[in-house]
């Protein structure tokens, strides 16, 4: 990881000025990056919190690499049917052939991930040392700081989705002469560190916004909590799970939008957003979708003068889940969805930065990653777990009310089943159903290309997790490859 340091800040807060995100003139006068660096930039709350903001730029930046928020959290599980004339690599994806045709380094490489937790361990060690007196006041320090430690239980809870076991790095590289390359750690040792870090994450943050406009796409202590639920749930901590999901549910001040507006939560900022990346044309962070920009799931009517779709939905897996044909989620969320060009258009927001002539379309719609609606339905998996069925239907109702669809009357293993295929149909194409299918060990039931033997029944040695780049091996000779992927590329 060290060849990367050099280029890391610079990559943040470049980023940071990109989106528009905080005023960049120091920036300009920048010393060399060597140890001398840091104990010159971070020196006021101004630099903490350009430093921030360009962490948010590198997540973005990073779920937005190859699409990889969604290839990670979505193709695998079933979904879609990429066509192999524009996306062979992905079609490989949805067939549980993480090594197939054209699947290679792009996406499962971790680097960019690594030049984010280098931004974030900077941040952590440095601005507790900035006086208070360079900040507005202490709780805009608290919430840098805070910010920060959620950020990094963020990323390193969604890299050990995708790779298990992973090089857990807690403090920044000074000095490029003295870094030095470590091995992955087990997924346990990195659960344990996100969850530490959430505990101050929680302490230092605060629920509700002072700022409206930084309504979701700035984590708060809702944020933390529901990240906490998540962890807790894919470890089987469903007692822990309950006890945040409960916290964001309670106290969060979050509410569930009306069937009529579910296009705005796609939107994003919405009263049912937790957390989630800011897409956002009018404030200069519109995704552009000419020049290598592109949005998989659409073409006419919603994305004018395109003609073909790299991601049409998979037919029988829309049929299997939306049986009901009251659900208002199939006219929300798809258009044509039974034919073989079946469209997800909850992210079909676009403004065409040339006007009438169409050429160069830019999407407006957050990447959701927590929502209230996800955190309900977690909580009626974690109830279900504990035996506490009627708790998790009055739940699981709520979102079924919501959609048009008719009440769910049953308990056990059924219930477990409901709650499942619920969160299939309300968070299809969030970055949530190939882990959800992972953690309740249902992956082999609703994606059949995954085989028993690669699946494992979810076992850490199973072909569910993704392999490393074997070019990182060049430079880290502590690196070790995925066991199920020894050998294999």
């Amino acid at each position: 990881m060290k060849k990367y340091f050099k280029k890391s800040i610079i990559s943040a807060v470049s980023l940071a000025c990109l989106f528009g995100a905080v005023s960049c003139k120091k920036i300009l006068d920048l010393q060399p990056h060597d140890a001398t660096f840091t104990s010159a930039y971070f020196t006021d709350g101004e630099d903490a919190n350009t430093a921030i903001a360009g962490a948010y730029a590198l997540l973005r930046s990073t779920l937005l690499n190859n699409y990889s928020y969604y290839v990670f959290g979505d193709i695998p599980a079933g979904e879609f049917s990429p066509n192999t004339a524009y996306d062979d690599a992905n079609a490989n994806v949805a067939l549980g052939q993480f090594t197939g045709l054209n699947v290679g380094p792009g996406i499962w490489n971790w680097q960019s991930n690594y030049q984010l937790i280098q931004q974030i361990n900077l941040i952590i060690n440095k601005v507790p040392g900035i006086d208070i007196s360079k900040f507005t006041n202490q709780d805009d320090k608290l919430q840098i700081t805070g910010e920060a430690y959620f950020l990094r239980a963020y990323i390193y809870f969604y890299m050990s989705r995708v790779w298990g076991d992973v090089p857990l790095k807690l403090a920044p590289d000074l000095d490029i002469s003295t870094a030095v390359n470590i091995p992955r750690s087990p997924a346990a040792t990195v659960l344990a560190q996100c969850l530490a870090d959430l505990k101050i994450a929680e302490a230092d943050l605060k629920y509700g916004y002072t700022d409206v406009s930084q309504t979701a796409v700035r984590a708060n202590k809702g944020s933390a909590m529901a990240l906490q639920a998540h962890i807790k749930e894919w470890m089987g901590d469903y007692a822990g799970c309950d006890t945040a999901t409960n916290a964001v549910i309670t106290q969060g001040g979050y509410s569930l939008l009306d069937s009529a507006d579910y296009s705005k939560i796609f939107i994003g900022k919405s009263a049912e957003g937790i957390f989630e990346i800011n897409i956002d044309y009018s404030q200069n962070e519109g995704l552009a979708l000419n020049g290598g920009g592109y949005i998989p799931t659409l073409e006419a009517p919603f994305l004018a003068k395109k003609t073909y779709l790299e991601w049409p939905l998979n037919t029988s897996y829309f049929n299997r889940l939306y049986t009901d044909t009251n659900d208002i989620r199939i006219r929300k969320f798809f258009y044509q969805p039974t034919s073989s060009a079946g469209q997800t258009i909850k992210y079909s927001n676009i403004t065409y930065a040339d006007g009438s002539a169409q050429n160069d379309p830019r999407l407006s719609n957050n990447i959701i990653i927590f929502r209230l609606a996800d955190i309900m339905l977690l909580r009626a998996e974690a109830l279900n777990h504990l035996g506490r069925d009627a708790e998790a239907v009055t739940l699981l109702n709520q979102i079924r009310t919501r959609a048009n669809t008719v009440p769910y009357q049953g308990a056990g293993s059924a219930l477990a089943t409901a709650i499942l295929e619920e969160r299939l149909r309300e968070l299809f194409y969030e970055g949530q159903s190939y882990y959800d299918l992972v953690r309740t060990k249902q992956l082999t039931n609703y994606n059949q290309s995954f085989s028993s033997a690669q699946f494992l029944n979810g076992s850490p040695k199973g072909g569910w997790l993704w392999p490393v780049d074997p070019n990182m091996f060049k430079d880290d000779f502590t690196l070790t490859q995925t066991p199920y992927w020894q050998g294999k590329l």
